[in-house]
């Protein structure tokens, strides 16, 4: 009970400092970072679907390895050949108490010390957007009963990077709604300035006349 007390006190810490994050490429590195220092987490990695829903990509991490493996652009497929693309695929989480004995486990030479890992898929509704992947350097790191207190954590997470995914949306629309009204002001100021017959006024003193 105490530990699920200190988990669940971690989520809610991590929800708030992540809640009023709204660029996703700064949003998505806070979360990772967070997350692996606040649970002491070897890695800690946030994966999202492609456009085409064929890939879990890598979009962030804390870890040495993950840098590595985001300059190489990681990414696997959707599908039951490994722990990520498992939990993206199916929608559910995968937990992997050792390693060394998972079957699909992929043997990632960027991580050599991972003997744990659990991947939480990032869902918005019946759809799944991502995967948060966590691995441990101890075997049996992870209880059943922790899907439940890190699946809340994914559930924050998701909301967050929906809410920046959100917000760019609305930048980027009104920077075009922007950009469509100065157009349209100039070119009926142009038009106007072309039909207009009268190319300016003069003010004698006592009244205005057209040139």
């Amino acid at each position: 009970i105490e530990k699920r007390a200190a988990q669940l006190q971690t989520v809610s810490s991590v929800a708030r400092t992540i809640a009023s994050a709204q660029e996703i490429n700064t949003l998505l590195p806070d979360i990772t970072k967070l997350v692996s220092d606040q649970f002491s987490f070897y890695h800690t990695g946030i994966f999202l679907v492609d456009d085409l829903n064929e890939f879990a990509v890598l979009r962030a991490s804390n870890s040495i390895g993950g840098a590595k493996m985001l300059n190489r652009q990681h990414k696997l497929k959707l599908d039951a050949n490994s722990i990520v693309g498992y939990a993206a695929s199916q929608g559910e989480p995968r937990i992997a108490l050792d390693v060394g004995a998972d079957s699909i486990y992929f043997n990632n030479p960027d991580l050599p010390n991972t003997r744990s890992e659990m991947a939480l898929p990032l869902r918005i509704g019946g759809r799944v957007i991502g995967v948060l992947d966590v691995q441990s350097t101890q075997p049996d790191a992870f209880a059943e009963s922790d899907i439940d207190t890190l699946a809340i954590l994914a559930d924050q997470v998701t909301i967050a990077i929906e809410n920046a995914r959100l917000f760019s949306e609305a930048r980027e629309s009104l920077g075009k709604s922007e950009e469509a009204f100065s157009r349209y002001v100039k070119q009926e100021w142009g038009e106007f300035a072309s039909q207009s017959k009268n190319t300016g006024y003069v003010f004698d003193g006592n009244r205005t006349t057209a040139l």
